[in-house]
């Protein structure tokens, strides 16, 4: 079970941030979640803490049946090579 996520730096200005969940083996799952504004342009912060810990359900809900994805933030992914376009 997840219990903790770290959520990257944000501004008021943003409308969305990274969040990343951590597993018992160090590996990560990353979503962006959407935050919440009120009328005058701040954040909703009790709104965006509902968000958190709903979204933390439901990953902790995906584990539970396999259906989430976890990866090593150590591993080297390569990006598959791509061919130009001949002239």
């Amino acid at each position: 079970m997840i219990t903790t996520y770290t959520v990257a730096d944000y501004t008021a200005e943003d409308t969305s941030v990274q969040v990343t969940y951590t597993n018992e083996s160090g590996f990560e799952h990353k979503r962006t979640l959407n935050i919440p504004h009120l009328e005058d342009g701040s954040i909703d912060q009790d709104y965006f803490s509902e968000i958190l810990e709903g979204q933390l359900r439901g990953v902790n809900n995906k584990v539970a049946i396999g259906a989430i994805t976890f990866v090593d933030p150590n591993e080297v992914v390569e990006e598959p090579a791509t061919e130009e376009a001949p002239a």
